[in-house]
């Protein structure tokens, strides 16, 4: 095994991690993974080293996932800022790998940015702070230092083309994501990607129209807003939030028909709730699979049970 592969999530903030590492290895393969694949993906990766940034390991798959990598003669290099679970330990995690840094106050570009921050230009901070503002995590004292240095409203122009342009198909696809990462790490900036500033335009207005749907289409359960398959798949987070907006319910949810499973974005009103854990202990008992962050998570549960799932989630509230 040879070379280096970087998993990372495809979202504004695993993108921007992701574009560090390749700054920082070269080369690198990039490969974009998600918590409910990230054990199959981790154990099907054939490379000397292997850097995952921002994907959070769910419960189920926590052990075997230490299992895999107590085996693996790969040097492993991890950066992530979900809460762990409860069922593995940081000190497990920290002794059978090259690297662990963990951090649930930060987004996992600053926390890449910061580790290796002396062998890249000055000038990738920013993506650091890109990651840190699309992921909601800008409220660090780092993140708050660096941006006295730089234009804020230019800052934020970029990170609103970064997350709003990868919404629509042009730029949905692993692909499309993968070009943005190897520019970003060029030294590029969102804004400068062809096309992305139109298709964030374009997502700027699909947002208003998906507004309306979940208007006519959402459903109340209980204290819970939802919307079932909604064509715009890339739209799961406004369309959850704004599902409990039209309900006038502390909790929203997107849920999405596939082939074997239900796939669902829950998003909340109420910055009190532990949306992560409400996502695991609800779909737990049922055979699925849920977690995130406590102000935005997901979970994939069986077909046929988004009833007993939206029960557990009441019961819980």
């Amino acid at each position: 095994m040879a070379g280096t592969t970087i998993l990372c999530h495809s979202d504004c903030d695993g993108i921007c991690a992701g574009a560090l590492l390749l700054s920082r290895f070269p080369g690198s393969r990039i490969f974009f993974t998600k918590p409910v694949s990230f054990l199959s993906d981790f154990r099907n990766t054939r490379s000397g080293r292997i850097v995952i940034a921002d994907i959070a390991l769910n419960r189920p798959f926590a052990r075997q996932f230490l299992d895999i990598l107590k085996k693996t003669s790969a040097e492993v290099i991890y950066f992530d800022h979900h809460p762990l679970p409860k069922n593995i330990t940081r000190a497990e995690l920290e002794k059978n790998m090259r690297l662990f840094v963990h951090n649930t106050k930060a987004s996992a570009s600053e926390l890449v940015y910061r580790n290796y921050q002396k062998a890249l230009p000055r000038e990738r901070v920013w993506l650091a702070l890109y990651g840190a503002i699309g992921d909601y995590t800008e409220d660090t004292g780092f993140v708050q230092e660096r941006m006295r240095n730089w234009d804020m409203r230019a800052i934020y122009f970029e990170v609103s083309t970064l997350v709003m342009g990868i919404k629509p198909d042009r730029f949905s696809g692993y692909d499309a994501k993968r070009n943005i990462v190897k520019a970003l790490a060029e030294g590029r900036n969102p804004s400068e990607i062809k096309g992305l500033v139109e298709e964030a335009k374009n997502a700027v207005g699909r947002e208003f129209e998906i507004y309306e749907l979940v208007k006519r289409k959402a459903k109340a359960a209980g204290k819970t807003g939802y919307v079932l398959d909604l064509p715009m798949f890339g739209f799961r987070g406004p369309s959850a939030l704004f599902a409990a907006t039209v309900t006038n319910k502390p909790l929203g949810l997107a849920v999405h028909t596939r082939e074997n499973h239900l796939d669902i974005t829950m998003r909340s009103r109420n910055p009190n709730l532990k949306l992560n854990i409400l996502a695991e202990k609800s779909s737990e008992p049922l055979g699925g699979s849920g977690g995130g962050h406590p102000h935005a998570a997901g979970a994939r549960i069986p077909l046929g049970a988004l009833k007993k799932f939206l029960e557990n989630i009441n019961s819980l509230l």
